[in-house]
This record gives structure tokens, sequence and C-alpha cells, in this order.
């Protein structure tokens, strides 16, 4: 324990002591785990510093744990916030307004300026601020769960426009938070997106060390492989994760992504399509995940020329909500591209092109538009007008918040293009370009393949 919170501890103890002796009761201030005053009781204060552990580690049970914290204390206004930050990133809307106006409520008993500051934030968030999170982090950055809601995770959404911004913020903060398992962690996943996959490996390993069941850290974990191309070994340690320490994960499903991807990574496309039919089907996943993860993975499918589940694409679109049609970021306006193009269905990439285009958010007019165009006249047949263009996107698609891995589909397409239209030189290029970065057995593969072509 800190001097810093071993002081405040001690002076938490003589407050307490002092307001005894003259026969006014404790005026329920306690210090969470993080050395925060929360206007809460001990017991309420050590369930929520649980939740915030949970939350950390991306652990299954953590509204059920919340649930528990006001059951110890139905007024504590930050455990409210929480329940209603939470249910909104899972879309559970009803649940969050009630949360939300609860903590508002709750405030009135007393709160402190950082609590107030907390409930505000979250308020601000779900009307449709999405930059308040990083306000908050900015101003408290001691707070762990202010900062996790802040920085674009398989969890969170973020409250970044450009994902290198919160990257650089996590760098700033290192001093204050580097000896903890779930900062670690978050810092191992900006390393991969700022191309430092050995040192994301380090960190993850690092971080895993002291809490195997951290999700972030095993995210990144899983990225640092990929884009090493270490596919084998990288395949064994996330099976052998997800059956162990990871069962309890909510970023079970996007691991199973992540594993298909080293399956693609080997050339085993058993392994990939029994993979999808247990993990990442929409009979299994739903809503926003089956999104990103099962209509990308389709599309790669549709272009390797391996169709067998095509005709999963109709469900996965009927029950993928309101992001498919109105995309609230331009992560999901790339993926709800994917989905449409996987239909073959111009007339959605037209309708979203056109709602990206009138978005106030640069990512959605810069990015999710000419995409949505590009993807539609790939399926037109439009080859030669949209190869380059995909290129291009593919360059530009980190704005989106996408990691590499993820924007990779991108540049598939654009190969699939470069082909078609009868660049072949031009697609080995790119391949050879890729292979240099990382080994994988379906590129070489595709390279080999459009060599005989090149050749003949």
């Amino acid at each position: 324990m800190g001097h810093g919170l071993a002081s405040r501890l001690s002076n938490r103890s003589l407050l307490s002591n002092s307001l005894a002796q003259i026969g006014l009761e404790d005026p329920l201030l306690t210090l969470d785990s993080a050395g925060q005053q929360v206007s809460t009781d001990q017991e309420a204060a050590s369930r929520y510093d649980l939740a915030v552990r949970m939350t950390l580690g991306l652990q299954r049970g953590v509204l059920e744990q919340v649930d528990s914290v006001l059951e110890a204390d139905p007024g504590f206004a930050v455990a409210h916030a929480t329940k209603a930050a939470l249910d909104f990133e899972q879309r559970d809307l009803r649940d969050c307004a009630l949360h939300y106006h609860s903590a508002l409520e709750s405030l009135a008993r007393g709160a402190t300026a950082r609590e107030q500051a907390y409930v505000r934030a979250v308020g601000q968030r779900i009307h449709g601020d999405r930059l308040a999170y990083r306000a908050y982090a900015e101003a408290y950055p001691e707070d762990p769960i202010g900062l996790a809601l802040a920085i674009p995770t398989i969890a969170f959404s973020g409250a970044y426009d450009s994902p290198i911004d919160a990257w650089h913020r996590l760098d700033e903060l290192e001093p204050l938070h580097r000896d903890h398992w779930w900062f670690t962690g978050l810092l191992a996943f900006a390393r991969v997106e700022q191309g430092d996959f050995e040192g994301a490996a380090e960190l993850a390993d690092r971080s895993l060390r002291e809490e195997p069941h951290g999700g972030t850290a095993a995210h990144a974990r899983a990225h640092a492989y990929y884009e090493l191309g270490e596919h084998a070994e990288g395949l064994r340690w996330l099976d052998g994760w997800l059956a162990q320490a990871g069962t309890r994960c909510l970023g079970r499903d996007h691991l199973a992504w992540h594993a298909v991807l080293h399956d693609l990574g080997l050339g085993d496309i058993k392994a990939v399509l029994e993979r999808y039919d247990r993990d990442l089907s929409p009979w299994v996943l739903e809503g926003i995940r089956s999104l990103v993860d099962g209509a990308s993975l389709l599309w790669r499918l549709d272009l390797m020329g391996i169709p067998d589940r095509a005709g999963d694409i109709a469900k996965l679109r009927a029950m993928a909500g309101r992001e498919l049609t109105e995309p609230s970021t331009a992560f999901s306006a790339m993926h709800a591209a994917l989905a449409d193009a996987a239909a073959g269905d111009v007339a959605a990439l037209t309708r979203l092109e056109q709602r990206c285009r009138g978005s106030a958010m640069p990512a959605m007019a810069d990015f999710g538009a000419p995409l949505a165009a590009a993807l539609a006249g790939f399926v037109r047949g439009e080859d030669a007008e949209v190869a380059d263009t995909l290129l291009e996107l593919f360059a530009a698609s980190r704005a989106t918040g996408a990691s590499r891995a993820q924007c990779e589909v991108i540049e598939d397409t654009a190969i699939a293009a470069l082909v078609r239209s009868g660049r072949v030189d031009d697609a080995i290029g790119v391949l050879t370009a890729r292979l240099d970065r990382r080994p994988h057995a379906g590129d070489r593969t595709l390279l080999g393949r459009l060599g005989q072509t090149s050749s003949c």
C-alpha cells in the first residue's frame, strides 16, 4: 500500500474516532481500493471494489455484482451510475435509464465532487456525448472505472475520436498506474496498435501473471501473437486460456474470432468452419458482437471463395439491431458495410453511404461513407474503379478505432478487386508486403496461386 493511501486511511480512522467521541455518526465516506472517497459504507464499498475489478478484467457477472452493491446500499450514487454505464454499453436502455435516475436522486443525500462529476459524465454519455468519459478521466485520472470507460476496448466504445489520442493518454498515465495489472493490460493493447508487438506481448504477460483472468491483457496477447505471425503458438495459448482462466471472460466471443484468425493463418479452413459454427454463427452470437465478428468472417470467407456459410448473413443482419442501419460510430459503420456487402445488398450500402455522409462525426463522413460506396461498387463488379479506393481506405481505416487485424479485411477486398480487374502484379505486391510483416499460410497460398497466374 502506497504511503499516500496509508495516510488517507489513517486520517479516515481518526475522523471516525473523533465523530464517535462527540456522538456523531460517520458521514458515510469510505475509501475505495483506488484511495478515492465514496459516499457509502464499508460493506458496499468492498462489494463495489469487486465489481470494478470484475469490470477491469472483463469478467461475466458484473451486473449481478453491482446489484449486490445496491442491495447493501440502495442509495449509492456511483454504483447506480456504473450500472447505468454498463447497461448502456450492453444496449439495455430501460435499465440504464432507471439506474441513471436513481444515481441522480442518490446525489441528494450528499456526494463528493468526483462522484457528482462521474454521475454527470455517465448522463452526458447516455444522452449522446461520446467525449464525456474522456473529460471525466482527464479530471480524475486516478479512477480506474472512469479510465476504462474512456479507452476503446472490446468492452467499451471509448471516448476518443482518434484512438491514437487514447494511446497517448495511457502513456501519460503510466507513472500513475504502472504497477496495476489492469492498466498494464490496457497499455499492452495500446502497444499493439502502436506497432510495438513485442512490447505488447511483454506487458500482456506481466499483467496476466498478476491477474490470469484479465480479459484486456488476454486480448492484447492474442493480437501480439497474430501480428508477430506466431499462429501455431498463439492458437495453443489462446485455446488454453479460453478453456481455463478465460471461462468467465466477457470477450470470449471476440477471442474465438482471434482463434479463427490463427486458423486462417495456418491455412486450416476445416478448423475455421468448425469454430465459426461453434462460436461465431448468428445462431450463437447476438447483436453487435455478431455484426462485428460474424459479418467480417463471412465476408473474408466469401472473398476466399468459401461460400459454405453465406446463407447465415440474412439471419445475422436480421438480429444485428440498429447498428446495422443506423450505426453510432465509424467502427459500427465499417462492419455494417461488410454485412451489407456479404449480403450483396447494394441498396443497403447506398443508404448506409448517405447516412454516414450526413454524420457530424468526421470518421463516419470521411471513412464510413466512401467505404460503403466502394463496397457497393465491388458488389456490382466495378473492380477497376474501386481497387485503389479500397487500398486508400485501408490505409485510413485505423481512424475507426478498429484494430489492425480487423482492418485487414478491407485490404483483402482490395486484393480481390485488383485480381478481378486484371492487376495481378499489384495484388502480388500488396500480399508480399503483408507477408514481409508477418507469416500467414493463407496469404502464402494465395500468393503462390497468383504467381502462377501472373507467369502464364
